[in-house]
């Protein structure tokens, strides 16, 4: 019998006996797999803008680094796109990738130019090693000496460096409101240098001209750190290739690229579809938990979703892995499930 939560909680309402006759006691938590979902709405360009599928302008599309690529600077890589077929960029992920186990997987995307409608692909994707410099604060509780070289924000230094001092402090207090609360890491967020970030005529590495900062909003102080490391940097090649030269069209053609998966049709078992029937339902705020090991159902729901093939065994994960963003039909609606895996 599988070993669902909501399951485990209607015979928790029962005695001790009654739950282990049922054998629905696991060795894991019984939230060990949670399979998630969520109706995804392909109706109209506005809707498939909102879900990340179609950019209009991909120069909205931020880089994997915390100071983004100028305009220009994506621009000129739009350009060399549509011009030539195809673009070779780091850290720009011009494709939407999605967290699939220990990895990402790609996902279907398109971008609109002077009303014709493109798809994107990864052609080539390598890592390269290249040594780039860091720059990051840290908060401190005491005061500055009185010798001490104390700057407020705004500082006044290049456009650059001011950029990256901002994201700087920022990293400081990800997740917060502005700076209030906590810090959300315990340890060290840098600034990294990137291809556009100039770190030769940069102030602020190897040795920034001041000792502390302190933020214009607040009374707190931030001693600067700098460090050259090591690093792997991501580059994609992308090509696009024209699909439809009508809104009517690319829909049709988004809608048979994004939905990966038709349930109603697949071959699973009732049991599985319980399953699945579970995931949908407000009524279980559309998820499904299970202990480890996964239930012969699950599986065969995992299975169905194109997971299965990708899942390793619970106690090979160190932390939570997810396997995002997989787009099924299922009972005349469109759904994106995930699978989340908590070792």
């Amino acid at each position: 019998m599988r070993c669902s939560r909501r399951r485990a909680l209607q015979l928790l309402g029962t005695s001790g006996a009654v739950a282990a006759t049922a054998g629905c006691l696991s060795s894991g938590s019984l939230e060990d797999y949670a399979l998630i979902a969520g109706e995804l709405d392909l109706s109209s360009i506005e809707s498939l803008a909102r879900t990340g599928h179609l950019w209009p302008d991909p120069t909205a599309i931020r880089a994997t680094t915390r100071v983004d690529f100028t305009d220009e600077t994506k621009t000129r890589y739009v350009s060399e796109l549509f011009d030539t077929g195809s673009v070779t960029a780091q850290q720009w992920p011009l494709v939407w990738r999605v967290p699939w186990g220990k990895g990402t997987a790609p996902r279907p995307t398109f971008f609109q130019r002077d009303g014709i409608f493109y798809e994107a692909a990864i052609t080539d994707e390598q890592y390269l090693e290249r040594e780039r410099w860091h720059f990051a604060v840290e908060r401190v509780d005491e005061t500055p000496p009185d010798d001490a070289t104390v700057e407020r924000t705004p500082i006044d230094l290049s456009a650059q460096d001011e950029r990256v001092i901002e994201a700087a402090l920022d990293a400081v207090y990800a997740g917060n409101d502005g700076f209030l609360g906590e810090p959300e890491f315990e340890t060290l967020q840098t600034v990294e240098y990137h291809q556009g970030l100039d770190a030769d005529t940069s102030e602020l590495v190897p040795n920034p001209p001041f000792d502390f900062i302190q933020h214009e909003h607040s009374e707190e102080h931030f001693r600067p750190v700098t460090d050259q490391r090591t690093v792997r940097v991501p580059e994609w090649t992308y090509t696009v290739d024209e699909v439809a030269g009508t809104p009517e069209e690319f829909m049709e053609y988004a809608r048979d690229a994004i939905i990966k998966y038709d349930l109603t049709a697949n071959d699973i078992s009732a049991a599985a579809r319980d399953v699945m029937d579970d995931v949908i339902s407000e009524e279980n705020r559309r998820r499904y938990e299970e202990g480890a090991p996964p239930s012969e159902e699950l599986a065969a729901v995992l299975e169905a979703l194109g997971i299965a093939d990708d899942l390793q065994p619970i106690d090979s994960y160190d932390d939570r892995v997810d396997f995002k963003n997989v787009v099924a039909e299922y009972q005349d609606a469109v759904h994106q499930f995930g699978l989340i895996v908590t070792p």
